[in-house]
């Protein structure tokens, strides 16, 4: 069981350590679907920005909107258990990088903002734990990645967003991107009627 374990620890390591012109959302989706190639009891889908959109994802696009790189939400669904019994959901932040936006981080330590997708790691560490050990549970994964830039189209502090949920948020500050990525990712698991969230 220790190796096991072990396994998971890694991947979450070795995918929070990776740099950030590696690590972009694609690459989260790619360690997703890899998890899905491996194990038979892992299925893997990928919501992209197309996908968001007619969702009604807005606080998530916003986001991820001065970025080259497209967002793009991982869907690990860890099916142990034969019964229907509801699945645990676990919803990791995948900020693969955060500059903070418009509102600019300070360049010291700027580099330690690779990490800012470490909730994402966790999620997909625990979930390759999970398949290795072959639990007999129900739990669905998710990796909200997204990068967060300065660029041309960036959100700016005074917008307005619509969220998936209907509710509008005004941003005051683009550095609190966390919370409109993940607003948008933890109504988006409604769908699957979870015992429990932890985010």
């Amino acid at each position: 069981h220790v190796s096991n374990i072990f396994t998971g620890i890694n991947t979450c390591k070795n995918v929070a350590n990776m740099p950030p012109n590696i690590c972009n959302p694609a690459y989260l989706a790619e360690q997703a679907k890899i998890l899905a190639n491996e194990y038979d009891n892992i299925t893997t889908e990928i919501v992209n920005e197309a996908q968001m959109e007619k969702l009604g994802m807005g606080s998530y696009l916003a986001v991820g909107r001065g970025s080259a790189n497209e967002s793009m939400m991982s869907i690990i669904n860890y099916q142990g258990s034969n019964d229907d019994s509801k699945p645990i959901v676990l919803v990791g932040k995948g900020l693969t990088f955060d500059t903070g936006g418009i509102s600019i981080k300070p360049s010291e330590a700027m580099d330690e903002m690779k990490y800012d997708m470490g909730g994402a790691a966790g999620v997909l560490g625990a979930m390759h734990t999970l398949a290795e050990l072959n639990l007999p549970i129900n739990v669905i994964g998710v990796l909200a990645g997204c990068e967060n830039m300065p660029g041309s189209n960036a959100y700016r502090p005074g917008d307005v967003l619509t969220t998936m949920s209907g509710q509008t948020v005004e941003v005051l500050n683009t550095d609190a991107e966390g919370r409109l990525v993940l607003c948008d990712a933890l109504t988006y698991v409604e769908r699957f009627v979870p015992d429990c969230v932890v985010d």
